[in-house]
């Protein structure tokens, strides 16, 4: 049965959570989508189709035995840019909007890998593929019992790219932190044992932090205080008695990543 929440460790040992997307946000995804998707086919029969009938309807002295030839050439046009536009759709949206197609966008949820981070071309590639497979015997029946029975809310093209479809986090994050207090700046042998990457962690939680409950918040930090205090012994680096999370967090976040 599928759970309310998500929960996974990054690589940093770092425990995130995420609220899954349920069935409801995910078919209003799809029905707005499928309103883009149908205009879109419309206008490309209309242009093409159509257009190539009053074209040849048209020029039909000029073009003689050739009309039925134009419109032939104008119909097989309009299928396949139908065939790609649809089989594109989600697959091109989800790559440049970071997991989200404009339905997805609406709906407020998006597309990430099991771990946690944005799709690659292959888990796009691979989840869109088999949404044939989870569109049978209609309206995405095979589909629609995979995310009632899997705990996670996967179908099968999730289940085989590893992705998993969560609900956007609708708070608005800071660009970038205020001013650091010039008495929380760390020393030049502590701050050499930190990489982009402890820094980038260290502005993150910092950022989020104001959206987080006050128990969320201390658990979190607590756990990438613990990592960079790790970055520190790993580096041969004493750690003073004095280095709180309160000034570690910040100290780190403050360096050049």
């Amino acid at each position: 049965m599928i759970d309310d929440s998500y929960d996974l460790r990054t690589p940093e040992q770092i425990d995130l959570q995420y609220d899954l997307a349920g069935l409801g946000s995910r078919f209003m995804a799809m029905a707005v989508d499928m309103l883009i998707q149908g205009a879109v086919v419309a206008a490309l029969v209309a242009v093409f189709g159509l257009g190539g009938a009053i074209f040849a309807v048209s020029f039909r002295d000029l073009l003689g035995r050739d009309g039925f030839l134009v419109l032939s050439v104008g119909l097989a046009v309009a299928v396949l840019l139908i065939f790609l536009f649809t089989w594109g759709y989600f697959l091109i949206f989800e790559l440049i909007w970071n997991g989200q197609t404009p339905g997805k966008r609406v709906a407020g949820i998006r597309v990430l890998t099991t771990r946690g981070e944005p799709v690659t071309l292959v888990h796009a590639l691979v989840r869109n593929l088999l949404r044939l497979v989870d569109m049978l015997p209609t309206s995405y029946m095979i589909g629609v019992i995979c995310i009632l029975v899997t705990r996670r809310g996967q179908r099968l093209g999730d289940l085989a790219a590893g992705t998993v479809v969560v609900r956007e986090r609708h708070a608005e994050l800071p660009r970038t932190l205020p001013p650091l207090d010039p008495t929380l700046a760390l020393p030049p042998h502590l701050a050499s044992a930190f990489s982009g990457d402890d820094v980038r962690l260290a502005r993150d939680f910092l950022l989020r932090a104001p959206y987080l409950t006050r128990a969320r918040r201390s658990e979190l930090g607590g756990q990438i205080a613990a990592t960079l205090r790790a970055r520190l012994q790993a580096a041969g680096q004493p750690i003073p008695p004095d280095l709180t999370d309160d000034r570690l967090l910040p100290g780190v976040a403050a360096l050049r990543a």
